[in-house]
């Protein structure tokens, strides 16, 4: 999904893990949610199949039960889409919070680093290297100098090691991915 606020920011849900991403289930879909779970923990089968088909079917219930939640970065609009032709939006109070659909986790939610070059790059690209941070990390000392983009492959890998080793020592990420000419030159994720 892909669409304008009304305010003139675009929203993009071309990811995983987006901050102004959300789901909303209704009160009376809950226990039927609820008791699908039990039911997948006490009464599927001994086997693996039994309870990947478990999993599978929880999955489904909630593909179909929760209605997708976005709210601008902008503005704080709420747009929700209840699989109709449209989205429906609703306006928050002043002041309005932007962060209501992030992680209840807050600063724990552990999120992840992503940074790539490119010496050849695509026409629509406008520049060599890009890097996201997809951290709820508020206190951060690092300072990146490419604000996102990159013209410098140097400037580029020392923002990401910065960026990874105080993520890292505040356990606010589950992954990190350094490419270079779709060459990974960096790679880490969280034990499980």
């Amino acid at each position: 999904m892909n669409f304008r606020c009304e305010c003139g920011q675009r929203i993009h849900d071309t990811t995983d893990y987006l901050s102004y991403k959300g789901y909303l289930i209704s009160d009376q879909d809950q226990f039927d949610l609820l008791d699908e779970i039990d039911d997948a923990i006490e009464k599927s089968g001994p086997s693996s199949t039994d309870k990947e088909e478990a999993a599978m079917r929880i999955r489904s219930l909630i593909g179909t039960l929760f209605k997708t939640v976005y709210q601008c970065s902008n503005c704080g609009n709420f747009f929700i889409d209840n699989n109709h032709p449209r989205l429906e939006m609703f306006r928050g109070v002043n002041p309005v919070n932007r962060n209501l659909l992030m992680s209840a986790l807050g600063d724990k939610w552990k999120g992840f680093i992503f940074a790539e070059w490119k010496d050849k790059i695509p026409d629509w690209q406008t520049s060599n290297g890009i890097l996201y941070n997809e951290t709820n990390a508020s206190s951060l000392t690092v300072r990146l100098d490419g604000n996102g983009k990159y013209s410098a492959w140097e400037t580029l890998e020392q923002d990401y090691y910065k960026l990874f080793n105080e993520l890292k020592n505040k356990n606010a990420i589950r992954y990190s991915h350094l490419k270079k000419n779709n060459t990974v030159i960096h790679s880490w994720s969280l034990k499980k």
